[in-house]
């Protein structure tokens, strides 16, 4: 799309024609990712009409896109209580609500909406969106259903009946709903993306690969495709195929481009020059992905990472080799410069396709992060301190409502075959609060879980913790990654639908050596998992070392 020319925002004429004109600028201009043209534009409706919701909605997601989320809130909070706010304003303001990860304001949008029109089809299905995302299938499936009575042609409702029958563990509804919804809108290359994802959950990787390629064929530049198709051919250990597709994450509208000046670095010899490693990962991909930084530092030259601030002094303290910033997209204009010079730049994500190519390339290692040594032994002393027997940190919610946390987490009542465990002291992992979970637990179950609060604020002392237990029982979640870094013992409970990272089938990830994986069988259904787990450490409450947890 041809972007429009810096001053367009000015040429507008003012009146109700001139606001409509600057809503259709926004909206072009989003599309074609130019941020600063759609604010201008936003400035100059806003003058025009300050109380406008349609362009607060539009400055919250070009805040949403800058990743300034505690404004875009802000805008969307103001648009909400704009005068004159009609149900179809209303209802976008409900969908950029989702896209901040808080689906309980989206729902009281989508409900708003549907008390002033109970036919209104759109809201339903983005209700329907909401709750699945919370978790509530059931109610979510129930919208869908009547998103499809009040308009039966409705073939994006349609898709998301069949993602949800797909999570409710039912492929062969959902397969055969959502070849119905691309039926609806031949061209519907989500719809297409989908069917390959059902797919390979039935174990069918060529047919999944093919059902990519086609949703391909209708959305060339669709970077979310090309990354569902690199991480099925990642799942399947086809490494060197998988990190080429995944360099089109580029096209993502999420992919933090354009940020520096340099040019990328081709993994030639880094000897005599600096090169800049670009933060783009979540917190757990970071840890990850820096099991790649020794094999980095050994082509020479002087390497600037970017990272999480979380991570900063751990990453120094494991990678003296190294000089690092924690300044995770923030604006490089304020920090760069102590850095310089700068001669190349790398994204972290792309390291692996240097390094990472075959199963044979991923080293046999007992732990690449260092935590703080005293911080180290003061945890020691505390669990010390609750008796003998195994300390055990537990990790039991993951992800949040864009990443399927439903799928992922499991219910504290669902680990009792775990925590009914004798000669054993269990520990939180957990980053949030969760008081009142432990209370309940130990109400109804007389079952102890030692939390301690200061791991939710300072990642250094959560590695010091996990660097000081027998064992780590996780869901998928950073806390697996950052146990693996630390060469930690980790069992990961695996949903059936697994993230690329942990593979399709076996017991081992390659990332982390001292890493074991229980796989789910039936999405939802963890009882015989947690059954597994519980069966294998009765076995092993007298282990001599860590390593036989491995």
């Amino acid at each position: 799309m041809v972007r429009r020319s810096s001053d367009d925002a000015e040429s507008v004429a003012s009146g109700e024609a001139g606001i409509d004109r600057l809503h259709q600028q926004i909206e072009q201009a989003l599309t074609a990712g130019d941020l600063a043209l759609a604010e201008r534009c936003c400035r100059k409706a806003l003058e025009l009409q300050p109380d406008a919701a349609l362009t607060r909605l539009h400055l919250a997601r070009i805040r949403l896109a800058q990743r300034r989320l505690a404004e875009a809130s802000e805008c969307l909070e103001r648009a909400e209580h704009s005068p004159g706010l009609d149900a179809k304003t209303l209802n976008r303001i409900g969908i950029v609500w989702l896209d901040l990860d808080d689906c309980a304001r989206a729902e009281t949008c989508f409900r708003s909406v549907l008390a002033r029109d109970d036919a209104h089809a759109y809201a339903w299905c983005n209700l329907g969106i909401a709750l699945q995302r919370k978790g509530d299938l059931g109610d979510a499936l129930t919208c869908f259903r009547r998103a499809l009575e009040l308009k039966p042609d409705f073939a994006e409702a349609m898709h998301n009946c069949g993602l949800l029958l797909r999570d409710l563990g039912r492929p062969a509804e959902a397969l055969e709903i959502l070849e119905r919804a691309l039926s609806l809108k031949p061209g519907f290359a989500l719809a297409q993306t989908n069917i390959g994802v059902v797919l390979q959950d039935f174990g069918k990787f060529d047919d999944a690969i093919a059902a990519f390629d086609q949703a391909l064929e209708m959305e060339p530049q669709c970077g979310d495709i090309h990354l569902t198709k690199a991480h099925l051919l990642l799942s399947v250990g086809r490494f060197r195929e998988g990190w080429e597709e995944q360099e089109y994450r580029r096209l993502a509208p999420e992919f933090p481009r354009d940020r520096f000046p340099f040019p990328e670095w081709k993994g030639e010899d880094l000897a005599g020059k600096n090169l800049l490693v670009c933060a783009e990962q979540g917190i757990g991909d970071e840890i990850m992905l820096a099991g790649c930084f020794p094999d980095l530092f050994a082509r020479g030259g002087r390497c600037v990472i970017e990272c999480d601030p979380r991570l900063e002094t751990l990453y120094r303290r494991s990678f003296p080799q190294a000089e690092f910033a924690g300044k995770r997209f923030k604006n490089p204009d304020t920090w760069l410069e102590a850095f310089h010079p700068i001669d190349l730049q790398i994204p972290l994500g792309s390291l692996p396709r240097f390094f990472r190519n075959e199963v044979c390339e991923f080293p046999f290692h007992s732990g690449y992060l260092t935590a703080d040594p005293r911080r180290v032994g003061r945890w020691k002393e505390r669990l010390a301190a609750l008796g003998p027997g195994l300390k055990i940190g537990l990790s039991w919610r993951g992800g949040t409502s864009r990443t399927n946390a439903y799928l992922r987490s499991i219910p504290l009542e669902i680990w009792l075959p775990i925590l009914r465990l004798r000669e054993a002291h269990f520990v939180s992992l957990q980053y949030t609060d969760c008081r009142s979970e432990l209370d309940s637990l130990h109400s109804r179950h007389g079952i102890r879980i030692h939390s301690w609060r200061q791991i939710g604020s300072d990642f250094e002392e959560t590695a010091a913790l996990v660097a000081s237990l027998d064992l780590v029982v996780s869901v998928c979640t950073a806390v697996v990654h950052l146990a693996g870094a630390l060469g930690v013992p980790v069992w990961v409970l695996v949903p059936s639908s697994p993230g690329w990272r942990y593979g399709r089938e076996g017991s081992r990830m390659p990332w982390y050596p001292a890493a074991r994986l229980f796989r789910q069988v039936k999405p939802l259904y963890w009882e015989p998992v947690m059954a597994e787990v519980g069966n294998e450490l009765a076995c092993m409450t007298t282990v001599s070392s860590p390593r036989e947890f491995i």
